[in-house]
């Protein structure tokens, strides 16, 4: 345990320089960069991350399992925008690869120009913005054996680039996370997510979203998965605790279910937070669904596919 502590405050430290007060940070698409099985489980999935999807969540996840993985999503987000993404995990030379991407694109904002004589702000079209990510990943199982057996570690370097008309801006960030398997039914994760340069517009520029997260997997029965997870945005000052659940009925479908705290309730509806999913694997083929409930902004649904071979 005591080098449980020591690991997880030497992964930690570089955050502490950062966390001086709430800013704004860019790329905030990354804080929604994951496949549908995760979100359906209330984002709390890191310390679980058994599939190509680790590589949004926790890079450890990548050493979990072995094979090939190939998976893609894609949702119709919030206010008409669009979001994808493609994950890919496999073996190279006894080695864990993974390759991500995300994309999210907004189109059809309404561009204004000055007030006219008449107090009237004039409409001058419209214009869009996009943003990509695109990561790569290796992880490593059992890889501090020396130090604590049973644990396994990923990084993810991920390059970022951001359009807002035609104005553009770009980043470098890396990830950095553990899965300890502390026991055959539980599993405690520890992820270092955007940690990298700013992005600048034009004269201005804001630093990435980073994130530190602390997850728990408890695996009740061979079925049901049971997850929990702390996740902390120390620029934006924003704390979202979240609990998960899913159960595998004969290994063919799957319900799933969560709860992330933090939102505002107030403002929002109190059914904001809420994920609800489900799964169906069949073969080596799996279809992933998320749905999530935002009041006055609408419904997320979330789709994702899954292939092994």
């Amino acid at each position: 345990m005591k080098k449980i502590i020591i690991l997880f405050f030497a992964i930690a430290f570089p955050v502490g320089v950062h966390a001086s007060g709430a800013g704004t940070t860019a790329a905030n698409f990354l804080k929604v960069s994951m496949n549908a099985r995760a979100i359906a489980m209330g984002g709390a999935f890191s310390a679980l991350a058994d599939d190509s999807g680790a590589i949004f969540s926790n890079p450890a996840g990548l050493a979990g399992f072995t094979g090939q993985e190939l998976g893609f999503g894609f949702t119709t987000y919030l206010e008409g925008s669009k979001m994808g993404n493609i994950s890919y995990a496999a073996d190279v030379s006894g080695n864990r690869f993974g390759f991500g991407m995300t994309a999210l694109n907004i189109s059809g904002i309404e561009r204004r120009g000055l007030n006219d004589s008449a107090g009237i702000v004039s409409s001058l079209g419209d214009f869009g913005s996009n943003d990509m990510a695109v990561s790569l990943a290796y992880a490593c199982k059992d890889s501090f054996s020396s130090i604590l057996e049973n644990m396994d570690s990923g990084f993810t370097l991920k390059f970022i680039k951001s359009t807002i008309d035609d104005s553009s801006a770009f980043a470098v960030a890396v990830d950095a996370g553990i899965i300890y398997h502390a026991g055959e039914k539980t599993n405690v994760s520890l992820v270092l997510q955007n940690l990298g340069s700013k992005m600048k517009y034009e004269e201005e520029s804001d630093p990435l979203p980073l994130d530190l997260k602390v997850g728990m997997l408890h695996r009740s029965s061979n079925r049901l998965n049971l997850t929990a997870e702390l996740n902390q945005y120390f620029i934006d000052e924003k704390f979202y605790p979240s609990f998960g659940v899913e159960y595998w009925f004969r290994d063919a479908f799957a319900l799933r279910g969560g709860y992330k705290f933090g939102y505002d309730t107030s403002n929002l509806g109190r059914e904001v937070g809420l994920s609800l999913g489900f799964g169906v694997k069949v073969a080596d083929l799996g279809v992933d669904y998320a749905y999530l409930p935002f009041g006055d902004l609408g419904n997320i649904h979330r789709f994702g596919f899954w292939l092994q071979f």
